[in-house]
């Protein structure tokens, strides 16, 4: 019996048009060469869009621009632009990627002429605002001194457009030093950090089950993690938070949250890995052993301790919040309030 084939390519004017369909659902894909205006930019914007409309069992679009001879910015101006005018549960799924480099980081194409995403495409290639909040809020946690706006850019892949932005939103909270052109979180107030988180957790997650009946314990299944190795994986939610804050009034967490350096598209095949009784699914999310949270930014803020990958504080407050804990978030941010105001 022949294998049934993952992608179907059809031939669309000058793109290409691509479905897969994987062990998280249904997803489909736009190539687009040498696109030399914003007009034809925005129509495969809008094109992506009424697909994911009228399709809503589609997961997300990918959108490939091979050699646009546009602006890097002039691209993530529109497609920021976009995200603001577009209905929320469309424009988040959306994805575009701006490849315009050497053959090295051409995707690869399976036999049928298909894109095949490759491991590295799927690592985010831009930033978001709450990208550079994750960076200035984590210099501030860690008492770092100012940055200028080329070092904020070159550390997190944003554009100045979007850097901008993050310093007309948090005007009221962050110092600028205008002898040596820098700027730090001054401090983070409590509505700060709930407005920041509320846009974070806006990226989906994916849920795991143990229906064996016998478990692993969350710290269990977190040594099996560490063993894999991987820079791109690491503990967030109330674990990794208690292991960055010891004071936290909280006990372990019966559920692993994973945090995954990688966009929605990324592969969890790890899961496997760590163990072979785990199930995705959709159904009540408390009841979930492993919740799997996408970094979906260039610049993860993993830090290395104790043989293991732990996600940066402000990730790890984000993922207790999305899963309710709210007593431990607001214990979190008055241990961090005290940590910086002695």
């Amino acid at each position: 019996m022949s294998k049934q084939k993952q992608y179907q390519t059809v031939l669309r004017s000058s793109d290409n048009y691509s479905e897969m369909t994987d062990a998280r659902g249904r997803h489909f894909q736009l190539q687009s060469h040498c696109l030399k205006n914003t007009r034809d930019l925005r129509t495969l914007l809008l094109d992506a869009a009424y697909r994911l409309q009228a399709q809503p069992d589609f997961v997300d679009a990918h959108i490939y621009l091979h050699g646009c001879t546009l602006a890097k910015t002039r691209v993530e101006m529109e497609f920021e632009q976009f995200r603001r005018i577009a209905l929320s549960h469309i424009a988040k799924r959306i994805v575009l990627h701006d490849i315009r480099a050497t053959a090295k980081q051409m995707p690869i194409l399976t036999m049928d002429g298909a894109p095949l995403i490759s491991a590295t495409s799927r690592k985010p290639t831009s930033a978001s605002q709450e990208a550079v909040v994750a960076y200035l809020l984590q210099r501030h946690l860690k008492s770092l001194r100012g940055v200028t706006l080329n070092t904020i850019a070159a550390e997190t892949k944003a554009s100045l457009p979007t850097i901008y932005k993050v310093l007309n939103t948090y005007e009221h909270c962050i110092d600028k030093d205008p002898e040596d052109k820098t700027l730090r979180l001054r401090y983070f107030a409590q509505n700060d950090w709930l407005h920041w988180i509320q846009r974070t957790n806006q990226l989906s997650c994916v849920y795991f089950v143990d229906r064996s009946g016998t478990p692993r314990s969350a710290n269990r299944l977190a040594k099996y993690l560490a063993r894999l190795q991987r820079d791109d994986l690491a503990i967030g939610g109330l674990m990794g938070a208690l292991h960055h804050l010891p004071a936290l009034d909280a006990t372990s967490s019966p559920q692993l949250d994973i945090l995954v350096h990688g966009t929605r598209r990324a592969d969890l095949s790890f899961i496997t890995d760590i163990d072979p009784g785990l199930e995705q699914f959709a159904g009540r999310t408390e009841v979930a052993h492993v919740v799997v949270h996408f970094i979906d930014r260039p610049a993860p803020l993993f830090v290395r301790q104790d043989g293991q990958n732990w996600g940066s504080l402000p990730d790890c407050i984000a993922n207790m919040q999305k899963a309710g804990l709210t007593h431990q978030v607001n214990d979190a941010l008055q241990l961090i309030k005290q940590g910086l105001n002695p």
